[in-house]
C-alpha cells in the first residue's frame, strides 16, 4: 500500500488550493535543497572563523554555536525562508480543510454507522492528554493534535494527513514513500518468516501507517492508539474509507491499558521526538511488558541525533525546537535511546537506517542543486570576501528559478 493512496477522507483541494500547495512544496524543496545545504559552507567561511577570533577556540555546545551563527545572513534568511513556508502550508492546506469540514464530518460518520465496518474505535471521555500538546502547537499545525471541538470533529487528522504530505514531499519524499512499508520491506529482509498475530502502533496521528500495517498483515489484528480524540476519529474513518480493519484507542503510548505480553509487533514512527524523556523511558518499558516471546519492536524516528555531531552541525539541527513549535526536539536529538531500551530491560537493541521507498531520487537530486549552487562562484568568493549584499541577492534570484524548477 502506498502512503498517499487517495480516500473519500482526505480532503479535496480546489484548483486555486491545489496550486498554492505547490508553491508553498516549491519553496520548501528550495528551502531543503541549496538555502539549508549551504548553512555548512556559511559556518566555515564565516560563523567558525568570527567564533575564534572572537573566543579563541571552538564552541563547547550548540547553544554557543548557535549564536554565532545566527549572526550569519544566510542563516538568519534561511530560518526566516523556512518559518515562513510553514506558516504558509497550514494556511493553504486549512484553507481546504475548513472548507471540507461539514463533508468529511459526514463522511466520517457514515463510515463510522456503516454495518459493513471492519475496524472500531474507542474514546476515553475521562482521558487528559500532557497540558503542553494544549499549550504548543506542534509543527504549528492550527488547533494543535488534540483539540476536539465536538463529537463529530474530525479536523485534527485532516490536517494532520494533509499538511504531513506536504511537509514530508517537502523534505525529499516521494508520494510512493511510506515509513511503515520501509519498515515491513526491512522485518521481511531480516526476519521473512515474521507473521505477527497482533500489531500495535504507539502514537498512531491520523493512522497512516496503520493502515499499511492492517493491509500487508491481513490476518494480524492491528491495533493503534493516540492522544486526541479529532484525530483518533479521522483515523478510523480513514481506514474504513480504505476498507482496512484497525482498531483505534485513545491512551498513552507511555501508560496503556492491554494486557501483558500482547503483541508480537509494536512500532511506532515519528513518536519518540514528540513526547518528553520521562515518556520516552516509559514507552520503553510499556513496550517490554506488551511484547509477546519472540516478538519484535521498532521504534522508528527522524536521523537527526546530535550524536557524532559538531556544535554547529547541531546548532542548525536545533531549529525545530526554536522555531517549529518541537518542544522536545533537541532532548530526542540528544538522547540514547537504544541505552533506554536496555535499561528497560530489553535484552537486544539494534540500531539501523532504514531506506527509504521513494524519496531518494528526489533527496540526490536536490543534492546535487545544493552541491552545485554551494561552488566557488557562490559561495567561497561571496561569502569570504562578506560581500552579504550580493550574496543575499543572489540567494533570492536562485531561489525564484528554483522555485520554477521544482516541480520539473
Amino acid at each position: 500500500m502506498k502512503r498517499n493512496e487517495p480516500h473519500a477522507m482526505l480532503a479535496r483541494q480546489t484548483p486555486e488550493e491545489m496550486a498554492q500547495q505547490r508553491f508553498v512544496l516549491a519553496l520548501k524543496r528550495h528551502v531543503m535543497g541549496p538555502l539549508r545545504g549551504a548553512v555548512p559552507t556559511v559556518v566555515k567561511h564565516e560563523a567558525e572563523p568570527a567564533f575564534l577570533a572572537a573566543h579563541g577556540r571552538a564552541p563547547a555546545d550548540w547553544r554557543e554555536a548557535e549564536v554565532d551563527l545566527d549572526k550569519t545572513t544566510h542563516y538568519r534568511f534561511t530560518k526566516a525562508i523556512d518559518r515562513t513556508a510553514q506558516e504558509m502550508m497550514w494556511q493553504s492546506i486549512g484553507e481546504t480543510v475548513f472548507r471540507e469540514k461539514e463533508r468529511m464530518e459526514e463522511t466520517a460518520q457514515a463510515l463510522m454507522d456503516a454495518s459493513t465496518r471492519l475496524g472500531s474505535l474507542t474514546l476515553d471521555p475521562n482521558f487528559t492528554a500532557p497540558a503542553v500538546y494544549d499549550d504548543v502547537h506542534i509543527h504549528l499545525q492550527p488547533e494543535g493534535y488534540c483539540n476536539d471541538a465536538d463529537a463529530r470533529s474530525v479536523t485534527v487528522g485532516a490536517l494532520y494527513e494533509s499538511g504531513g504530505r506536504l511537509y514530508s514531499m517537502g523534505r525529499g519524499m516521494g508520494k510512493e514513500d511510506s515509513k511503515a512499508g520501509a519498515v515491513i520491506a526491512h522485518l521481511e529482509k531480516l526476519h521473512p518468516d515474521f507473521r505477527p498475530r497482533r500489531i500495535l502502533d504507539m502514537g498512531c496521528s491520523a493512522g497512516g501507517a496503520s493502515t499499511v500495517y492492517g493491509s500487508h498483515f491481513k490476518d494480524a489484528d492491528v491495533h493503534a492508539i493516540d492522544l486526541g480524540a479529532s484525530m483518533l476519529r479521522y483515523a478510523h474513518a480513514r481506514a474504513e474509507a480504505m476498507g482496512t480493519r484497525v482498531h483505534f484507542h485513545q491512551m498513552s503510548a507511555a501508560a496503556t491499558t492491554f494486557p501483558d505480553g500482547h503483541f508480537d509487533l509494536i512500532v511506532s514512527h515519528n513518536l519518540l521526538h514528540e513526547i518528553s524523556g520521562e515518556d520516552r523511558r516509559a514507552v520503553a518499558r510499556e513496550s517490554l511488558r506488551l511484547l509477546a516471546p519472540g516478538g519484535i519492536v521498532v521504534h522508528q524516528d527522524v536521523d537527526l541525533l546530535f550524536r557524532g555531531k559538531s556544535p554547529w552541525e547541531q546548532a542548525e539541527r536545533a531549529y525545530d525546537l526554536r522555531y517549529n513549535n518541537e518542544p522536545f526536539w533537541v532532548e530526542y536529538c540528544s538522547c540514547d535511546f537504544g541505552a533506554e531500551l536496555k535499561d528497560a530491560g530489553f535484552a537486544s537493541v539494534e540500531e539501523a537506517k532504514v531506506p527509504r521507498t521513494a524519496g531518494p531520487r528526489l533527496l540526490a537530486r536536490l543534492d546535487r542543486e545544493a552541491r552545485r549552487l554551494n561552488g566557488a562562484d557562490l559561495f567561497d568568493r561571496e561569502i569570504a570576501t562578506r560581500d552579504g549584499d550580493g550574496f543575499l541577492a543572489r540567494i533570492k534570484r536562485l531561489a525564484r528559478s528554483a522555485a520554477l524548477r521544482a516541480d520539473a
